[in-house]
Protein backbone atom coordinates (compact mmCIF):
# COMPACT_ATOMS: atom_id res chain seq x y z
CA UNK A 1 0.00 0.00 0.00
CA UNK A 2 1.25 3.23 -0.67
CA UNK A 3 0.94 6.72 0.19
CA UNK A 4 0.56 10.34 -0.82
CA UNK A 5 0.67 13.53 0.46
CA UNK A 6 0.04 16.88 0.20
CA UNK A 7 -2.25 20.03 0.66
CA UNK A 8 -4.55 21.69 -1.21
CA UNK A 9 -6.76 25.05 -0.65
CA UNK A 10 -10.42 24.17 0.65
CA UNK A 11 -11.97 25.64 -2.13
CA UNK A 12 -10.02 23.57 -4.14
CA UNK A 13 -10.88 19.90 -2.11
CA UNK A 14 -13.86 19.30 -3.93
CA UNK A 15 -12.18 19.63 -7.76
CA UNK A 16 -9.16 17.37 -6.19
CA UNK A 17 -11.37 14.91 -4.98
CA UNK A 18 -13.73 14.34 -8.42
CA UNK A 19 -10.33 14.18 -10.88
CA UNK A 20 -8.94 11.66 -8.56
CA UNK A 21 -12.57 9.62 -8.90
CA UNK A 22 -12.34 10.18 -12.10
CA UNK A 23 -8.81 8.37 -12.00
CA UNK A 24 -10.24 5.66 -10.64
CA UNK A 25 -13.56 5.25 -12.05
CA UNK A 26 -15.32 6.31 -8.82
CA UNK A 27 -18.66 8.20 -9.65
CA UNK A 28 -18.11 10.89 -7.78
CA UNK A 29 -21.93 13.14 -6.72
CA UNK A 30 -23.56 14.86 -4.50
CA UNK A 31 -24.14 12.47 -2.01
CA UNK A 32 -19.75 12.63 -1.88
CA UNK A 33 -20.35 16.28 -1.24
CA UNK A 34 -22.53 16.06 1.16
CA UNK A 35 -20.85 13.29 3.07
CA UNK A 36 -18.18 16.16 3.84
CA UNK A 37 -20.26 18.60 4.96
CA UNK A 38 -19.14 19.55 8.39
CA UNK A 39 -16.64 16.95 8.30
CA UNK A 40 -13.20 18.67 8.13
CA UNK A 41 -14.59 21.41 11.53
CA UNK A 42 -12.67 19.46 14.08
CA UNK A 43 -10.05 18.30 11.89
CA UNK A 44 -6.49 19.21 12.92
CA UNK A 45 -3.69 18.05 10.63
CA UNK A 46 -1.19 18.85 13.64
CA UNK A 47 -3.07 16.91 15.87
CA UNK A 48 -4.16 13.50 16.39
CA UNK A 49 -4.12 11.29 13.07
CA UNK A 50 -7.58 10.25 15.06
CA UNK A 51 -8.67 13.61 14.35
CA UNK A 52 -8.82 13.09 10.56
CA UNK A 53 -11.59 12.62 8.73
CA UNK A 54 -11.24 9.74 5.87
CA UNK A 55 -13.22 8.95 3.42
CA UNK A 56 -13.15 5.95 0.69
CA UNK A 57 -13.38 6.18 -3.10
CA UNK A 58 -14.26 2.69 -4.20
CA UNK A 59 -12.98 2.74 -7.77
CA UNK A 60 -10.14 0.59 -9.49
CA UNK A 61 -7.49 0.94 -7.25
CA UNK A 62 -9.90 1.64 -4.02
CA UNK A 63 -8.49 4.49 -2.22
CA UNK A 64 -8.67 6.03 1.26
CA UNK A 65 -8.33 9.70 1.18
CA UNK A 66 -7.85 11.40 4.61
CA UNK A 67 -8.48 14.99 5.29
CA UNK A 68 -7.54 18.16 7.90
CA UNK A 69 -7.54 21.65 8.35
CA UNK A 70 -4.84 23.35 9.14
CA UNK A 71 -5.52 25.21 12.30
CA UNK A 72 -6.29 28.47 11.18
CA UNK A 73 -5.95 28.41 7.46
CA UNK A 74 -7.61 27.22 4.48
CA UNK A 75 -5.48 24.30 3.45
CA UNK A 76 -6.34 21.16 3.35
CA UNK A 77 -3.83 18.23 4.58
CA UNK A 78 -4.34 15.09 2.47
CA UNK A 79 -3.09 11.77 2.60
CA UNK A 80 -4.06 9.55 -0.22
CA UNK A 81 -3.60 5.45 0.30
CA UNK A 82 -4.22 2.63 -1.75
CA UNK A 83 -2.76 0.51 -4.46
CA UNK A 84 -1.23 3.56 -6.37
CA UNK A 85 0.90 2.83 -9.33
CA UNK A 86 3.50 4.85 -10.87
CA UNK A 87 1.35 6.48 -13.08
CA UNK A 88 -1.69 7.11 -10.81
CA UNK A 89 0.64 8.88 -7.98
CA UNK A 90 1.62 10.76 -10.93
CA UNK A 91 -1.50 12.29 -11.52
CA UNK A 92 -2.36 12.66 -7.90
CA UNK A 93 1.08 14.59 -7.38
CA UNK A 94 0.31 16.82 -10.33
CA UNK A 95 -2.98 17.69 -8.82
CA UNK A 96 -1.52 18.63 -5.82
CA UNK A 97 1.00 21.02 -7.64
CA UNK A 98 -2.37 22.34 -9.53
CA UNK A 99 -4.36 22.86 -7.14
Amino acid sequence: MSTIDGWVFEDNLVPFLEHVSRYIGYAYDHLDEAALTGALDDTDDDDDPDRWFSYPLSGTPSLLVSLARSDGGSVVSIQVKGAIDAVLAARIETLFDLL
